[in-house]
């Protein structure tokens, strides 16, 4: 039986399930291999962020419910956002914050931990999660950007840049009235509009702040809802002119907000999200490079994730072919059969299960 583990989690002697590949798509360790101490400090010096392990099954058992939730995760998880909504409270009331509660939230052992491959998406979607949808999805896109950081080799300023600004991402909705952000149904045109302003709205309340000077950061808050065709706001920008940052966030964006329950809508499967995020890279609309490798890395990070499907069961991701971009998974269900949702197309993933919904 095959399950997957984060590179971290590791153990000496534990069998390679699948070949283990390098950034190149060449084999680094071959299946059925027995990892040593030197192996596994090799791969945590890569992207590599997870990997297939062979594991004998006892009689009657599916695994995966255990350990859903990792207690430190979840720890620096709330930390993390008490002290972003602190941080938003005083923009929201005063124009400004006090920078050493930024620097409490990008201290490194916090965005280690956060950004910490597999476990991060993972977890992201296990935790329940009370309190304000805004404070929730901005560090959501923080963490996903410290993902999209290291997938892309950017240098260590370059992550950090790109996390402070996911974690501003939609600061400027605090402007927008309550009752139009959390309305039931179909916005009206006005009411559009409105919402719309959020991110010039987001670019002015960081303006005058300590970021103002950083352009990759105030960028990024601006442009995260412009369009590679021109088709997006406030500026109707084209590809050209849109900034690095503001084409990765406009990925990771859409990403969490369909992953994500909101007061308006429920969450989608993530697999109809990288749908629709392929399909807007085919319309060009989203950046190709940036959205295949998020598609890509992300769907690697999937594995081992408790899903709902659309047959009422419960099932965990155990296979997933990751050459393809539209690839559905192979599932095990809470009574241990196997289904490949990409050969039954009657079964659908709805959704990934939070632990509580799994337990």
């Amino acid at each position: 039986m095959l399950k997957v583990y984060a590179v971290e989690n590791l153990r000496s002697g534990m069998k390679v399930g699948r070949d283990i590949m390098d950034e190149h798509d060449q084999v680094l360790i071959g299946t059925g291999t027995n990892l040593t101490k030197e192996m596994i400090y090799g791969l945590l010096d890569r992207p590599i962020f997870a990997v297939y392990i062979e594991e004998e099954e006892a009689p009657g058992e599916v695994p995966g419910r255990e350990h859903l939730l990792d207690d430190n995760y979840t720890s620096c998880y709330n930390d993390v956002y008490d002290r972003l909504s602190i941080i938003f409270s005083g923009l929201a009331e005063r124009g400004e914050f006090n920078a050493n509660d930024l620097q409490a939230i990008m201290d490194e052992k916090n965005f280690t931990e956060l950004s910490d491959g597999a476990k991060a998406v993972s977890q992201i979607h296990n935790m329940e999660q009370t309190g304000s949808y805004l404070v929730h999805h901005c560090l959501h896109v923080g963490i996903l950007a410290g993902l999209m950081g290291k997938w892309l080799g950017w240098s260590v300023l370059d992550q950090y840049n790109l996390v402070i600004a996911g974690l501003f991402i939609d600061i400027g909705k605090l402007r927008i009235p309550r009752e139009i952000l959390e309305k039931q149904g179909s916005l009206t045109e006005g009411e559009f509009d409105m919402v719309k302003k959020h991110a010039q709205f987001g670019h002015d309340m960081i303006a005058g702040t300590t970021l103002s000077a950083n352009q990759d950061i105030m960028q990024g808050v601006l442009q995260h809802h412009e369009r590679c065709d021109g088709s997006g706001y406030p500026r109707g920008l084209t590809a050209d002119k849109i900034s690095r940052f503001g084409r990765i966030l406009a990925i990771l964006d859409i990403y969490d907000a369909m992953a994500s329950d909101r007061v308006f809508a429920k969450r989608k499967s993530p697999f109809d999200v990288f749908s629709t995020l392929y399909d807007d890279i085919l319309d060009g609309k989203l950046d190709t490079e940036y959205g295949v490798l998020f598609i890509k890395h992300l769907c690697h990070s999937l594995n081992g994730n408790w899903v709902g499907l659309s047959n009422g069961e419960k099932g965990r991701i155990v296979y997933l072919d990751e050459s393809r971009v539209r690839s559905l998974p192979v599932v095990q269900t809470s009574g241990g059969e196997f289904i490949d949702l990409g050969k039954n197309r009657d079964i659908k993933v709805t959704c990934i299960l939070t632990a509580n919904e799994v337990m």
